[in-house]
């Protein structure tokens, strides 16, 4: 029985470090390119790439590895049925349920490392990276604008060209500003003028020199023109990071003492990716059962429709949480638990529609 018990724990491992290995090279190339037009936009410095890269993969991990362990389990366990193997260890008296308890200290290793990763190494790696960014926020000197191109800042609603930029001293020559408000046009153009960021609240200006704005109402002929020696434009916020440092940066401890509804929503999320390592396993092995002459991949759509489904119920319950719609108590255990019960249920029948056929087998041998 340990040798079995050993067997199926080694082949599924081996599933789940394959399956892992290609996710994570699809979201290691999904997090670059986000991290590379962080940087274009100015976002970050590109000495900050590996970094931020890494920092970024921390919380990646945690959706990455629950997924890898269903799908590994449920991909290897249908290869067994569909060769007979698993029919041999059912006629050898093993149930469903005994396979389940065979990869339970494989689920509670994963488990035990998702906690770990998500209470504690995931927040370190959101401060961590909110405080590298505002150290690099000086180097990023020109805010990504390229020379020679109209652009748009914010949520397009200013467009700014810039006829040539000297990074190294931080100087734009010749630049034109044209913003727009509700009926109200304001346009402005200066010799030059270089990018500053204020000490007390972080925000970003652009400081222009000799120049002119022109400011009015759409399709009036009424505008004021103003000279001026200096005009601070004030520029947007810059999003170029995944983590929000207010929730999902704070501590364990910080989260219990507080009473705010997304503090303590959070608490619970953090731990889903622990609770749902063990639903997800008890899922796959009530999922693997399949027929050789059934589709190959039929068992892995439904399972994913599965974990679609679960992932999409625990959104809403954070969702209805932060809401104040559903009792703090309750968290998101009633889906976990509903999940959960469906995968026993289902591995209870299964066993029970396996007893009289393990009897027959026993019974001609």
């Amino acid at each position: 029985m340990r040798i079995l018990a050993t067997y199926l724990r080694r082949e599924s491992a081996k599933t789940v470090a394959v399956i892992f290995a290609v996710l994570f090279l699809i979201t290691l190339g999904t997090l670059f390119a986000d991290t590379l037009r962080a940087i274009a936009r100015g976002a970050l410095p590109s000495s900050m790439l590996l970094t931020e890269l890494g920092l970024r993969t921390a919380s990646v991990l945690t959706i990455l590895f629950p997924l890898s362990l269903f799908l590994g389990v449920l991909s290897h366990l249908s290869g067994m049925y569909r060769n007979q193997e698993a029919v041999m260890y059912h006629a050898f008296g093993l149930g469903v349920g005994q396979f389940l308890r065979f990869l339970m200290p494989m689920a509670l290793a994963f488990a035990g490392f998702m906690l770990v990763l998500s209470l504690w190494v995931v927040p370190w790696a959101s401060r961590q990276s909110d405080m590298l960014a505002q150290a690099a926020r000086k180097e990023v000197s020109v805010l990504g604008l390229k020379e020679g191109e109209f652009q748009t800042l914010g949520d397009d609603e200013a467009v700014i060209y810039i006829e040539k930029i000297d990074a190294e001293n931080n100087r734009f020559q010749r630049v034109f500003l044209a913003r727009q408000t509700p009926g109200v046009v304001d346009v402005l153009t200066a010799s030059y003028g270089y990018q500053f960021e204020d000490e007390t609240s972080h925000q970003r200006y652009l400081a222009l020199f000799d120049g002119h704005r022109s400011e009015g109402r759409a399709g009036q002929l009424r505008y004021q023109r103003l000279h001026f020696d200096r005009a601070d434009v004030r520029l947007p916020r810059l999003q170029g990071r995944s983590f929000s440092v207010e929730e999902d940066g704070k501590t364990v401890r910080e989260l219990l003492a507080s009473s705010d509804l997304k503090d303590r929503t959070e608490l619970h999320w953090r731990l889903v990716p622990a609770i749902s390592v063990l639903v997800l396993v008890a899922l796959a092995v009530a999922l693997a059962r399949t027929s050789p002459r059934e589709g190959k991949y039929g068992n892995i759509m439904i399972g994913l429709l599965a974990y679609v489904a679960y992932v999409n119920f625990l959104a809403l319950g954070r969702a209805l949480l932060e809401q104040g719609k559903l009792p703090m108590w309750l968290g998101l255990w009633w889906v976990h638990l509903a999940f959960l019960g469906f995968a026993l249920w289902r591995i209870w029948k299964l066993d029970g529609e396996l007893g009289p056929f393990r009897a027959r087998v026993l019974a001609s041998c």
